[in-house]
């Protein structure tokens, strides 16, 4: 008898968990690769754009400086000098400009009989003011707020040399907000309790010596030591060593009797050493602006009286000259100092959008009628994001010697980042 076997049914394989693991993790992978493309691809079509406007910035020098003045220093017979007039005040010959007190107390007392002076003349000027605009107080409204965004201004600044003056007028804008609405000042008491301060202080005053300037000029209270380090006179014999001396030297001793120094003439020195590199745009005879970042003082115009050069150590001397003043001005010696060297006016373009065509020029691509053309561009300022490029139609070099019209113009549309850029090609939106 035949017996026949049943028929074996194969059994079904399994997959590992470390093959499941690694058929998935090359699908990712190819999926990954595949979106990549595709997105490279259809950013490949996109571009973006931005447009020329209008601007303008400058090329700037940041140095230490050495200011140089013709003064004198005026000495008293004794301490305890109190000024009579504000620093970089004008004086003439015979003119007062400080005192000297036996002891430190009458030296205090006569400041204070000085800010009580003050104080009086204002509160008169009140008694005496009569509001111009009596009932409406729009305008006084107006002025309060505008006094008190440029006090706010200031303070955000850091700059604080009219901050006492800013401080005045928002008092005297209130002020008159009232009195336009009515309100009577009564100042009696104030100003009698001032009245009796001040003969009091004047009672306990001991006598005091004038002292008088001695000569035409500026007055500037106090010494820091720097008096006559160079020699004013020899302004056009100065050395790159000697100003690099002048700025490393230690301060002369100080007097107690040394009440000032008088500056003679107009003029004063801004001197300072770089590197030639730094400084090739700068012409003697020009005038440029400069500032001084680290002080509160204002900007000052300063004209370029000598440049000397030494090619071994590729320094440079420069020499400015200036004749504005102030009570802020009159104070500065060693400072820091920023030069305006050169300001530059035209478009401003993103230097990611900066590209060269066939001829190695330079230049974007701009988007018009549906199509991207190349203009060149003359850059004539550039920094590590932007460039300020030259306005074919004002620049004289690209007028004479091409054609303004292959150049980019104000308010074009130009390509920041794109693919496959090329003059004439059409532009699928």
């Amino acid at each position: 008898m035949i017996v026949l076997e049943k028929e074996k049914t194969p059994k079904s394989r399994r997959l590992s968990i470390s093959a499941i693991v690694g058929i998935t993790l090359m699908g990712v992978v190819l999926l990954a690769f595949c979106s990549y493309h595709g997105y490279m691809f259809i950013k490949g079509t996109e571009l973006r754009t931005e447009i020329a406007f209008a601007d303008d910035s400058a090329k700037t020098l940041k140095t230490d400086v050495f200011i140089v003045r013709d003064e004198k220093v005026i000495s008293a017979a004794g301490a305890n000098v109190v000024s009579a007039v504000r620093d970089g005040t004008r004086v003439g010959a015979n003119d007062i400009v400080a005192y000297s007190f036996a002891d430190s107390e009458s030296a205090g007392n006569i400041i204070r009989m000085g800010e009580i002076n003050d104080l009086l003349d204002y509160y008169s000027d009140l008694v005496n003011a009569s509001s111009d605009i009596v009932g409406d107080t729009t305008a006084h409204d107006e002025r309060i707020m505008s006094d008190l965004y440029s006090f706010a201004g200031m303070v955000s600044s850091g700059n604080f040399t009219h901050l006492n003056d800013e401080q005045s007028e928002i008092r005297d804008a209130i002020t008159s907000k009232q009195t336009a609405t009515g309100v009577e000042l009564d100042l009696s008491s104030s100003i009698n309790a001032l009245k009796a301060e001040y003969d009091a202080l004047s009672a306990a005053t001991s006598s005091y010596k004038e002292i008088k300037s001695g000569g035409t000029g500026y007055y500037i209270s106090g010494t820091d030591g720097y008096e006559n380090i160079l020699d004013y006179s020899k302004v056009k014999e100065w050395t790159i060593a000697d100003v690099e001396n002048a700025m490393s030297a230690t301060p002369a001793t100080i007097k107690e009797s040394d009440a000032g120094r008088l500056v003679h003439g107009y003029y004063w020195y801004i001197s300072c050493v770089t590197e030639t590199s730094a400084i090739n745009a700068l012409r003697e005879g020009r005038r440029y602006t400069v500032s001084f970042p680290d002080s509160s003082v204002d900007d000052v115009t300063a004209q370029v009286v000598s440049i000397s050069s030494d090619r071994a150590s590729g320094k440079s001397l420069v020499i400015f000259r200036c004749n504005t003043m102030s009570e802020e001005l009159s104070t500065l010696r060693c400072e820091t100092a920023v030069i305006n060297i050169e300001e530059f006016e035209g478009f401003r373009v993103d230097n990611r959008a900066i590209r060269t065509n066939e001829d190695n020029e330079k230049g974007v691509y701009v988007v018009s009628g549906g199509f991207m053309y190349f203009r060149k561009i003359k850059i004539i300022f550039s920094t590590e994001d932007y460039s300020i490029v030259a306005d074919p139609y004002k620049d004289k070099d690209i007028m004479e010697n091409d054609s303004p019209s292959k150049y980019l113009h104000l308010y074009d549309e130009y390509i920041v980042e794109g693919r496959d850029l090329s003059h004439g090609k059409l532009i699928a939106r």
